[in-house]
C-alpha cells in the first residue's frame, strides 16, 4: 500500500490566531490537505499578533478545542490536541509576541523542529516567515530530503533573502504573484484563498448592517469615517457595525473629529471587538464595505463576504477586486489618498460609495447582489478549492 503523503506545517504563532489571516489562511490549506488524503502535522507557537490576549490554552478551550495533552518539555510547556485531521504542537510563548518569542525561546522551538523532522518525517515542510531562523529551519529540512512550499500572505518578503530555501512558493492571488515576479524576479502560484466555511458562513443571516471590520489606516479609515458622516446624514436609520482588530473604535471617533464631526453621538454606529468566527459578523451584514487605501494582497474579508451572498464594496488596490470575482462592486479611490491621508477625505470621494449602500437598501436590488455575490463565491467552495491545491502539493513532490 501506498504511504500517504505527509505535511509539517511550521508557524511561528498560533495556527488559529483571529488577528491573523496568514496563519489561518495556512491552517486551512493544511485541512484541505487532510480531506485530500495527506496526512498533516502542525508545530506552532501560541503567540499572537493581537497585543493583549487571554492565556493560549484558555483561549483554544473557549474555541472548543480540546487539549490533550499539556507538558513541559523545556522552558516552556508544550501544548498538544488534534483538529479537523490535524495534530498541533504548540510551544506556549506565554503572552509574547510572533516577533518576540525567538529571542528568548528559539532553542526550545529548534529542538521540537528536528524531533518533527526526525520522528513524523514529513514529505513537505510548508511554512513562511522570513527570520533567519525561519531560512536555517527550511535550510535543514531540505538537506534531509524535505520539500519546502512557503506561503506567500504579503509584500512582506520582497528583500533580498526572505525566500531563500525554498522549493515552491504558493502565493495568495495573482496580483501579489506578479508584484513578486515584476519586483523581485521570484515565481509563485497563486490559488484561490482557502476559506474555512464552517467558521465563516452564517447559520441563519439578518441582514441588516453596512459592516466595515478592521478601521485602520491602510484599510481605508479615513474613507469610512466620511462614508459614515455621510450615511447617517442622509439616512438616519441605516444600521452601521465596526468591528475591531488592529483598528478600533477609538482610532473611527479620532479620524471623525479630525474632520470636523463627531461620529460618537449616532447610536446607529455600533462597534464590536474582534471576534474568533468570522461568521457572528456575518449573520448581521447586508454589505461589507472594504475600502482600502493601500495594496491589499488579497483581502480575505471579500471572499467571506461572498460565500455569505453579501455583497462587498472594495475599493480598487491590490487584489481586492480580483478576489471579488466579479461578485462585488469595485469603486477607484483617488491615488493621492494614501494610509497617510490625516483627515477624513472629501465629500466627492465618498459619494459613489454612499450612493450604493443606499441602493442596496432597495430589496430587489439588494436581492440580485446577494445572488451575484453567492455565485462568484464557488470558487471557494471545497469541492473546487481541494483539487486544486492537493495538485500543487502533488507536484511539488514530483520535482
Amino acid at each position: 500500500m501506498l504511504r500517504q503523503p505527509s505535511v509539517l506545517l511550521v508557524l511561528p504563532q498560533l495556527p488559529q490566531d483571529p488577528a491573523s489571516g496568514a496563519a489561518r489562511s495556512l491552517n486551512t490549506i493544511c485541512h484541505m490537505l487532510t480531506e485530500a488524503g495527506f496526512t498533516v502535522r502542525a508545530l506552532a507557537t501560541t503567540a499572537s499578533e493581537l497585543a493583549a490576549r487571554q492565556n493560549a490554552e484558555e483561549y483554544l478551550r473557549a474555541q472548543g478545542f480540546r487539549i490533550s495533552a499539556r507538558r513541559r518539555c523545556g522552558e516552556r510547556t508544550e501544548i498538544t490536541f488534534a483538529e479537523r485531521g490535524v495534530s498541533y504542537r504548540l510551544l506556549d510563548t506565554a503572552r509574547l509576541d510572533y516577533l518576540a518569542w525567538p529571542k528568548l525561546y528559539n532553542r526550545q522551538f529548534d529542538r521540537m523542529f528536528d524531533q518533527e523532522l526526525r520522528e513524523f518525517q514529513p514529505d513537505i515542510v510548508f511554512t513562511f516567515g522570513g527570520h533567519p531562523t525561519d531560512v536555517a529551519r527550511r535550510r535543514r529540512a531540505r538537506r534531509q530530503g524535505v520539500k519546502v512550499v512557503f506561503g506567500l500572505r504579503n509584500e512582506g518578503y520582497l528583500t533580498r533573502g526572505g525566500l531563500d530555501e525554498v522549493d515552491a512558493i504558493l502565493s495568495a492571488s495573482e496580483f501579489l504573484a506578479q508584484r513578486y515576479r515584476h519586483a523581485a524576479g521570484v515565481e509563485s502560484t497563486p490559488l484561490p484563498l482557502p476559506i474555512e466555511m464552517s467558521e465563516v458562513v452564517a447559520d441563519e443571516r439578518q441582514p441588516i448592517f453596512v459592516t466595515m471590520i478592521n478601521p485602520s489606516l491602510e484599510k481605508g479609515l479615513m474613507v469610512f469615517a466620511r462614508i459614515a458622516e455621510q450615511l447617517v446624514a442622509r439616512d438616519p436609520t441605516v444600521a452601521i457595525l465596526v468591528i475591531e482588530s488592529r483598528g478600533s473604535g477609538g482610532m473611527l471617533a479620532g479620524a471623525a473629529l479630525a474632520g470636523g464631526f463627531d461620529l460618537r453621538r449616532h447610536e446607529n454606529i455600533m462597534v464590536s471587538t474582534a471576534v474568533p468566527r468570522p461568521k457572528d459578523i456575518y449573520a448581521g451584514t447586508r454589505v461589507l464595505v472594504a475600502p482600502s487605501v493601500w495594496e491589499e494582497p488579497a483581502g480575505r474579508v471579500a471572499a467571506e463576504a461572498l460565500v455569505n451572498g453579501i455583497p462587498p464594496i472594495v475599493s480598487d488596490r491590490g487584489g481586492l477586486a480580483e478576489v471579488a470575482n466579479g461578485g462585488g462592486f469595485v469603486i477607484p479611490i483617488p491615488t493621492e489618498i494614501t494610509p497617510q491621508t490625516p483627515t477624513p477625505v472629501r465629500l466627492e470621494v465618498a459619494e459613489p460609495w454612499v450612493d450604493l449602500i443606499l441602493r442596496l437598501r432597495d430589496d430587489a436590488i439588494y436581492a440580485e447582489a446577494s445572488k451575484r455575490a453567492l455565485e462568484a463565491g464557488r470558487i471557494y467552495h471545497r469541492e473546487v478549492l481541494v483539487p486544486r491545491y492537493r495538485q500543487f502539493f502533488e507536484q511539488v513532490l514530483m520535482k
